[in-house]
């Protein structure tokens, strides 16, 4: 590629250049997981559509992982124990109108599973995390193979610390400055869960608990077969958890399945627990609320009532179609909804089941999820919210109710969430097992006291103490810019990007631009994933069909490149 000096437009050196002399169209990827992924396909689509002429694209992908694509949640090498939070049926990597590979080559996730995994073929199930990692390695290989010849990919893999905006562009500065790239036309950040500093995010927290220098400190949960090794966590000593939700059940399988302990099915949805003796801790869960994530629902409700499906449908109609749709008025219809379930099932005289305790919610929630019970009012409730999520997607998000009602709809998303997007039954399932079997000990989950005694941290509440010999952060940091999310953070600091009230989104067009302070687009700039929530809703999700900010940013940033090429045609 020719060099072309700070400033200067493409095709002004002072002749009509051929289509050979186009300067190439240089694009940056910030983190490459399956938002990276799905950008670069995207990229590649567009750019075969604009064969022949087309100006070249080079596409550098920055990530510090080896597994491109996989991302940091679905690496390849964790445990089998790790469990997707999709049910594998719902998850394709690929755009239905990829015409550069043929299907055979472009499977979904249950195709690619039947034929290299054919045990975890049945769609309906939840997956290892690391088998998703896997397929979306193999999908990146074979995306990369069929790239379009305009186009030229390059994985650069460190860790990207900085965006610096120059003239004709932006600098791209890592870890490592030997990896840094000057002068690229167009940046795309998509750091996905990669973008928190854990480390970062445990000191705050680490600094306001007492000294108790006998107890290990441990920032992060992953990877786990670093974090939570033997050496680290002993068999037979107790492990603090701080945090309550998706994570500390990573934590919990890390160090107890993960060590050689085992399940055996019984009759019922949860199974017995068999431990390895001496090589377990005893965990101990806490967090502010105290309130477990409820199982996600698998398909036996479903099948029981067909007006099930034509509930949720009218539901999702009605939240497209409505006017004026307050936080309050969204959650009269899915309360609406939740009873007209009940109805449907035969339980429409159920009731707010008051749990005696945070096991006794976990173990009724998984018998509901699988049947086992009848249907309460907490499953119909959070049903709802899980299935008019695409329809909200749609008013809520790029600036929608959100923005006009920030902290009420933050507050009734917290609340549903929490009862609609928890883990597959059968994890939840495992965690009543394992405390049944007394390697969990859940008097401690909401609030307790933290004190220091004889260099060790302890546990205080109603009377129970429990002394520490490690404790764990099991929270990651939240979506949205703060100083956790340091890179982010840095574009916020400079004014290369404003932030959604209330839930610290970056505000960004309808094709991922960012937008700076003043309400204007910045100039080669565009975010996707976490950094967004609360102006885009919905970005902890691995369906590629419920947002088209990436779909968008594809054509908006190539549309220059076409113009480029035929400007520059004889």
């Amino acid at each position: 590629m020719r060099p072309r000096a700070p400033g200067s437009p493409r095709g002004t050196s002072g002749h009509r250049p051929t289509v050979n002399e186009v300067p190439a169209l240089r694009i940056a990827l910030i983190g490459f997981g399956p938002r990276g992924f799905g950008c670069l396909e995207r990229l590649a689509i567009e750019a075969a559509r604009r064969e022949p002429g087309s100006a070249p694209v080079h596409v550098t992908a920055h990530d510090p992982r080896p597994h491109p694509g996989a991302g940091l949640p679905y690496d390849p090498d964790q445990p089998d124990g790790m469990l997707l939070n999709f049910s594998a049926r719902h998850v394709d990597a690929w755009s239905e109108d990829n015409h550069l590979l043929s299907p055979s080559d472009r499977p979904s996730f249950v195709e690619w599973l039947g034929r290299f995994h054919p045990e975890w073929a049945a769609g309906a199930g939840f997956v290892p995390r690391r088998l998703f990692g896997a397929y979306l390695r193999d999908c990146t290989e074979r995306l990369i193979a069929a790239l379009p010849v305009t186009m030229r990919f390059r994985h650069v893999q460190g860790e990207v610390v900085d965006l610096e905006l120059v003239p004709g562009g932006w600098d791209v500065r890592h870890v490592d400055p030997a990896l840094d790239i000057a002068r690229v036309d167009e940046v795309m950040v998509a750091t996905g869960h990669g973008t928190g500093d854990r480390d970062r995010a445990f000191e705050r927290w680490d600094r306001e608990l007492p000294l108790a220098p006998s107890t290990r400190r441990i920032p992060s949960v992953y990877p786990v077969a670093h974090r939570l090794q033997p050496e680290v966590v002993p068999g037979g000593s107790t492990l603090g958890a701080r945090g309550f939700a998706l994570t500390w059940i990573d934590a919990v399988l890390a160090v107890t399945q993960g060590r050689g302990g085992r399940f055996e099915e019984e009759a019922g949805p949860i199974p017995r627990y068999h431990g390895s003796p001496g090589s377990e801790p005893r965990v101990a869960p806490f967090s502010r609320t105290g309130l477990p994530l409820l199982a996600k629902s698998g398909p036996e409700l479903d099948r029981r009532s067909e007006e099930l499906h034509r509930i949720w449908d009218t539901l999702r109609r009605g939240i497209r179609r409505a006017d004026r749709l307050t936080p309050a008025r969204l959650e009269r219809r899915l309360n609406r909804a939740a009873a007209r379930a009940l109805e449907a099932l035969g339980a429409g005289s159920a009731v707010r089941a008051v749990p005696s305790s945070a096991l006794h919610a976990m173990e009724r929630s998984v018998r509901v999820a699988a049947g086992d019970l009848p249907p309460d009012l907490a499953w119909a409730r959070g049903e709802a919210w899980r299935r008019a999520y695409p329809a909200m997607v749609d008013r809520a998000g790029v600036g929608g109710i959100t923005a006009a009602w920030p902290a009420e709809f933050s507050r009734l998303a917290r609340t549903m969430e929490r009862i609609a997007f928890g883990p597959p039954p059968g994890n939840l399932a495992r965690m009543v097992s394992i405390a049944r079997a007394g390697h969990l000990d859940l008097r401690f989950v909401h609030h307790p006291g933290i004190r220091a005694f004889q260099g060790c941290l302890v546990l205080e509440s109603s009377g129970a103490s429990l002394r520490l010999d490690a404790i764990v952060n099991a929270v990651l940091p939240p979506p949205g810019v703060h100083p956790d999310t340091p890179l982010l953070y840095r574009l916020l600091r400079k004014g290369h990007v404003c932030l959604a009230p209330v839930w610290h989104g970056m505000v960004v067009t309808d094709s991922a631009g960012s937008i700076g302070p003043d309400g204007m687009p910045v100039p080669g700039l565009s975010v996707v994933g976490r950094a967004t929530e609360g102006w885009v809703l919905g970005n902890d999700t691995l369906n590629r069909t419920l947002h088209g900010h990436t779909r968008r940013w594809a054509r908006r940033v190539l549309e220059p490149a076409l113009q480029a090429a035929t400007r520059a045609v004889p």
